[in-house]
C-alpha cells in the first residue's frame, strides 16, 4: 500500500460499503419491477446478511433539535464493494 494512511483505507472501505448498499438497493428495485421477488438470486445477493441499526440520537440545542441515526445492511454486493475498495487502495498510484 505504500504511503497510504490508515484513514484513507477506512474511508475507502466505508465508501465501498455504501456503494455496495446502493447497488444492492438498485438491484432490489429492479427485481421488484420485474416481479421477481423472493427468487434465489435476490435472496443471495440483495437480502441483508447482517443489519446494523444505530438508533436515533437526539441532540437538543435550545434553539433547535438535531436527530442523527442510520442503518447499514451488509449483503454480498457490499462485500464486493469492500473488495473493490481494497483493490483500489492497494493498486492505485
Amino acid at each position: 500500500m505504500g504511503k497510504r494512511s490508515i484513514g484513507f483505507l477506512i474511508i475507502a472501505t466505508f465508501v465501498g460499503i455504501l456503494t455496495g448498499n446502493i447497488v444492492g438497493e438498485v438491484l432490489n428495485v429492479i427485481f421488484g419491477s420485474l416481479d421477481l421477488q423472493d427468487n434465489v438470486v435476490q435472496k443471495v445477493l440483495v437480502d441483508p446478511l447482517v443489519k446494523y441499526v444505530f438508533p436515533p440520537l437526539t441532540l437538543n440545542l435550545i434553539v433547535m433539535t438535531l436527530t442523527f441515526g442510520f442503518s447499514l445492511n451488509f449483503n454480498v454486493i457490499s462485500l464486493l464493494g469492500i473488495g473493490t475498495a481494497w483493490y483500489y487502495v492497494k493498486y492505485s498510484y
